[in-house]
């Protein structure tokens, strides 16, 4: 399930009031088109900006000199994810293997890793812009062991991740709560 993410450093208000500028710039323009097609339909400003914003949402916003323009890294795919589970002084405990989905429109954005043991979908998250590295994508996260595994339990985390400009890669670390009491490293790569 997809839910709302944060932005840090992002106007969204702006850019919320370019699209309702938009809308209601094109107005004129909506009107003349109705009258030339015979169109009996009355189109208003809100109809219009609600058509914009969705366009946005879902489309435009990956277009790249418009993601560069406001800064928005687009995360969307598949990603293998290679994680270790560490002790306190940094030694491997467990290597494990997974795959990440992350689905991200402007607004929204769900993140979910599989692998043979567990699955986990995000909770809240934020993304933000990390001069010289790419973009920080920090997230809480529920995850369940499959049934019949005897070796987890249900647990809450949280993880953050830093994508490389082209956000063709990552690498990051987790924390889990006190039902499993681990924390670790993970790398991931985009899967084209």
């Amino acid at each position: 399930m997809m839910h709302d993410y944060s932005m840090r450093g992002h106007p969204r208000e702006r850019l919320v009031f370019l699209l309702a500028a938009a809308a209601f710039s094109l107005m004129p323009l909506a009107t003349t088109l109705q009258g030339w097609l015979g169109v009996g339909v009355a189109l208003s400003s809100f109809t219009l900006f609600s058509g914009l914003f969705v366009l946005f949402d879902r489309y435009l916003w990956r277009i790249g000199f418009l993601r560069r323009l406001f800064g928005l890294p687009d995360l969307n795919g598949r990603w293998s994810c290679v994680g270790a589970q560490i002790d306190t002084c940094g030694n491997k405990i467990k290597e494990w293997n997974a795959t990440i989905t992350i689905k991200q429109t402007w607004s929204r954005l769900s993140i979910a890793l599989h692998n043979d043991s567990s699955r986990s979908r995000s909770g809240p998250a934020s993304i933000e812009s990390d001069e010289g590295h790419g973009y920080r994508l920090l997230y809480t996260y529920n995850n369940e062991p499959m049934p019949g595994d005897k070796a987890l339990t249900p647990h809450r985390g949280a993880c953050e991740l830093i994508f490389n400009i082209e956000c063709s890669s990552a690498d990051g670390v987790y924390f889990n709560d006190h039902n499993r009491q681990s924390f670790g490293r993970m790398k991931l790569t985009k899967i084209a």
